[in-house]
């Protein structure tokens, strides 16, 4: 029993992301993953964009910040494989906090959410790894060879150069890093082009670091192909029940296994909901339910869509709808009876005050 709990301890400290931040700041040393969405949020500078109700759990993560504007400011994010992070993070670049969920399917929505972001807060923004038109430096002959792992390094060194040199005041950049594992995978980690290529990056890591107008944000992740370790499939033979959750208001189309990979794609829901777990065959799924909103003048709204995106106007419809509908059979109905009551000879005692009697001789 003792092993058991052990190994799982252990499996879930090697799951744990560790997010590093410069300039350091003080934080708890495990957060939740949307407390650690609104922390990385800041710190980039796109707090901006999240709902108005986040701004007092912002506050109570940030004891001392001062959020006044303190001109222009650049920012880069970096995502890495854990396995290749030793290798790559300055010794001197210590962890600021962990989060428990470290899946890259949710730290890749993460990082093209604030890509977007970035677009509408920064002047300049690089989020796709390029090759230049000059091709490899002779400095980098060792990954002239045009094999994929070669071509993924040498475009991702060669947006971080570009954005280190850039002479913009305030320039982004969010990259998830994955030519180094393709390098270890092609090469081995005892060859000369991986230990080339995870030195070079670990010295664009130090300049950046260096760079004290550069917020940096390096998240470490955990491959969503990597299998469970033997000991924890040793011990559970059966497949876990999962527990139904009620059906929330609205489903996305495609399965988000995360509360922060949902609130990162859908945008806080709106503003209009929150993110609830759910199952689909089987499988846990993150999707928006969507609440009811009171305007200031005490207008009730609902909302729906599956970002909670637009306002739901089923219950109004089908009100002025049926009343439409009463008040057409209503209108034919009086005109059918007026119509079979003009067809009868009206009775002579309606008529009697008013057409002439018969003259008698």
């Amino acid at each position: 029993m003792r092993g058991l709990l052990t190994s799982l301890l252990f499996f879930s400290l090697s799951q744990a992301a560790h997010v590093y931040i410069s300039p350091p700041e003080s934080f708890p040393s495990r957060l939740s993953p949307q407390q650690a969405h609104l922390v990385l949020t800041a710190h980039l500078g796109l707090e901006q964009f999240e709902v108005v109700s986040q701004a007092g759990r912002l506050n109570d993560l940030f004891k001392e910040r001062d959020f006044v504007g303190k001109g222009d400011q650049s920012a880069l994010l970096l995502l890495i494989d854990e396995a290749h992070a030793r290798e790559v993070i300055p010794s001197t670049f210590k962890s600021s906090f962990s989060i428990a969920e470290s899946k890259s399917d949710f730290l890749t929505s993460f990082v093209k959410t604030c890509n977007q972001r970035a677009s509408h807060a920064y002047s300049y923004v690089l989020a796709e790894p390029s090759i230049p038109p000059q091709g490899v430096p002779r400095i980098l002959d060792t990954f002239s060879s045009p094999i994929p792992a070669n071509e993924a390094f040498f475009a991702e060194m060669s947006t971080i150069v570009n954005y280190l040199d850039s002479t913009q005041t305030d320039r982004f950049a969010g990259l998830e890093l994955t030519a180094i594992p393709q390098l270890a995978a092609s090469f081995g980690r005892s060859s000369e082009q991986y230990k080339l290529a995870t030195g070079t990056l670990r010295a664009a890591i130090d300049a950046a670091l260096v760079d004290k107008s550069i917020r940096l944000a390096l998240v470490t992740y955990t491959p969503t192909t990597q299998k469970r370790s033997p000991q924890l499939a040793e011990q559970s033979p059966l497949p876990p029940k999962v527990a139904q959750s009620p059906r929330p208001m609205a489903q996305l189309s495609s399965c988000l296994t995360s509360e922060l990979a949902c609130t990162n794609t859908t945008n806080g829901c709106s503003g209009h909901g929150a993110c609830v777990s759910t199952t689909r065959v089987g499988q846990e799924c993150f999707v928006c339910a969507c609440t009811t909103t009171i305007s200031a003048s005490g207008k009730v709204q609902n909302w729906a869509g599956e970002m909670c995106e637009r306002k739901d106007v089923s219950g109004p419809f089908v009100l002025i709808t049926g009343t439409v509908i009463t008040l057409i059979l209503l209108m034919g109905g009086s005109v059918s009876l007026l119509y079979s009551i003009g067809g009868h000879e009206i009775p002579s005692i309606l008529t009697g005050g008013v057409a002439g009697g018969i003259r008698r001789e």
